[in-house]
């Protein structure tokens, strides 16, 4: 497997969770009139979640590693590394305990769902050399 899905699946889910905190806000949202202007916050918002994200993102990673080194079928490995990905968010949030801890955990949850099961996983390609040891 390649690491393009995991790196992939980390930045877009960085970037477009904001987004749908802003939307889930607007649509459900108990006062539409508190909306904050996303322009304004981005730039921190995306700062704080890589920030945030960082230990998800390692343990995300020796999990991918893992999955990538047996026989285990793609579909399979979406589910698990996608399952990381919410419970991460989760224990990260539950431990910050921030007032809007409820709806980052659903926007950042619903987000690295939607990306992790858009983004395909591609098989990485051995070339016949890099199975020879030379001495």
């Amino acid at each position: 497997m390649k690491r393009a899905y995991v790196i992939g699946h980390w930045v877009l889910t960085l970037l477009l969770a904001p987004f749908t905190s802003q939307a889930i806000q607007y649509v459900w949202g108990t006062n539409p009139h508190q909306v904050v202007g996303l322009l304004e916050v981005y730039p921190i918002t995306v700062l704080f979640s890589i920030a945030f994200s960082l230990p998800t993102f390692l343990v995300y990673l020796t999990c991918f590693y893992f999955l990538s080194k047996q026989d285990i079928n793609f579909a399979i490995s979406k589910v698990i590394l996608i399952s990381v990905a919410v419970l991460g968010i989760y224990i990260t949030q539950t431990m910050i305990k921030g007032s809007m801890s409820q709806d980052i955990i659903i926007a950042y949850s619903v987000t690295a769902i939607i990306v992790g099961l858009i983004l395909r996983i591609k098989k990485s390609k051995i070339e016949p050399q890099d199975n020879f040891i030379t001495t």
